[in-house]
């Protein structure tokens, strides 16, 4: 499984930023121009995967994590389930534990909406990936643009009328109320 530099970088930084495809191709210096696809294409990389995959078992293998435990951690959180959580406040300087608490709490609408989204992604149930969302923005764009120029055209048909002088009277009537709709 030989990488290259650049997509060692983009596997590296997706893992340290949080899954956040795009950032680790700007990251690893991949092209601006569609990095959202180029994005999204590079993790789908079966040598990608294989290494973040390798990388991430000793750390899984230390916190003793597998995909069983984090699934039903997150389906917990998404069904508003109890959940046990530690906190603890050390001092540096004085390199002693100064607080050690346990406290019990259950997870507000946010987070719940938040770990059902994730494990409906997870499961291939909700798709909303980055290159959807770029055909959505750029087929709204090309409709507002349009209608940009429609309208500039209107208003263009209209000063000639105003402006157009010729040997004749005439009457332009402008209707400024706007339709309801």
């Amino acid at each position: 499984m030989k990488l290259s530099k650049r997509q060692k970088a983009f596997a590296d930084a997706y893992l340290t930023n949080g899954g956040n495809a795009t950032e680790a191709a700007r990251a690893a210096g991949y092209s601006p121009h569609n990095i959202g696809a180029n994005a999204a294409k590079t993790l789908k990389n079966p040598k990608i995967q294989a290494y973040m995959k390798q990388r991430l078992q000793p750390i899984e293998r230390k916190a003793d994590l597998n995909v069983e435990k984090a699934i039903i951690h997150l389906l917990d959180i998404g069904m508003g389930r109890e959940i046990t959580a530690r906190s603890s406040t050390y001092d540096n300087i004085k390199k002693m534990m100064l607080e050690d608490t346990t406290m019990k709490y259950s997870p507000g609408p946010k987070q719940q909406v938040e770990a059902l989204e994730l494990y409906l992604k997870y499961k291939g149930m909700l798709r909303n990936s980055s290159k959807e969302l770029e055909d959505q923005q750029v087929a709204k764009t090309k409709a507002d643009v349009r209608k940009s120029k429609a309208e500039a055209d209107i208003m263009e048909a209209k000063a000639k009328l105003l402006t157009d002088v010729d040997s004749q009277d005439r009457t332009v009537i402008v209707d400024d109320v706007p339709e309801d709709d």
